[in-house]
């Protein structure tokens, strides 16, 4: 018999640690990003492939010029209710790289998955600020632009940083 009660307790723990593994989080993306992301009040998307067709991943490495591993950019849904309930967030080991533009960027689509492109001749007229909509970006032509792309069957954002503000170009 107690050979019996140990058993049972034994199969009891082990049922409670297996429970407790299959509620843990799944990543989206890797742990530094999403520790990244709660770190700064955000959480992953945790329904983020819960849709059908190829999706990228809501993360992608080498947003800024340099060793691809010292910045990301990632998608993450903010806490609270908000008419912008996600943020673009841009991690970076050195903030310069930036060039004044905020490290996170509110927005009110769900998001897509991430890339960057290089793309020569962009012209900021077709883009918008990020804070200011309605506002079309200045009347110029970028020669070489490093642009953070948001797609997801067949419509996407394009995000550029200018002069420390953030603009965007969308299409369906």
């Amino acid at each position: 018999m107690p050979h019996l009660s140990r058993n049972v307790v034994l199969l009891s723990v082990l049922l409670q640690l297996t429970s407790g593994a299959a509620h843990a989080e799944s990543l989206v993306m890797p742990t530094e990003l999403a520790d990244f992301a709660r770190a700064n009040g955000c959480s992953q998307l945790a329904d983020f492939y819960d849709r059908p067709g190829m999706v990228t991943p809501p993360y992608v490495y080498g947003v800024l010029p340099g060793d691809a591993e010292d910045s990301a950019a990632l998608w993450c849904q903010k806490a609270g209710k908000s008419d912008k309930p996600y943020a673009l967030m841009i991690k970076a080991k050195d903030a310069k790289g930036l060039n004044g533009c905020p490290s996170r960027i509110e927005w009110w689509n769900f998001p897509a998955g991430l890339s960057i492109e290089t793309r020569k001749s962009v012209l900021l007229s077709k883009f918008r600020y990020v804070d200011e909509p309605q506002r079309a970006g200045p009347s110029l032509t970028v020669p070489i632009a490093r642009v953070i792309v948001n797609y997801y069957d067949g419509a996407s954002d394009r995000f550029y940083c200018y002069e420390g503000r953030w603009l965007f170009n969308s299409k369906d």
